[in-house]
């Protein structure tokens, strides 16, 4: 795996860390991560209700 140990050095704030942590390791439930896990989903953008683009 990673080594993660430059997030945790870092002089950052810890909940930025965390974060971070998190988007490396696609737990951050974004649409991009949610479709590959088989999420179908509202195919039309919640802002400006167009279609998107997988």
């Amino acid at each position: 795996g990673c080594n993660f140990k430059w997030i945790w050095r870092a002089k950052i704030p810890l909940k930025i860390q965390f974060f971070l942590w998190q988007l490396f390791q696609d737990s951050v439930l974004t649409r991009d991560v949610m479709n590959r896990r088989g999420w179908l989903g509202r195919p039309v953008c919640s802002f400006c209700d167009e279609r998107e683009i997988s």
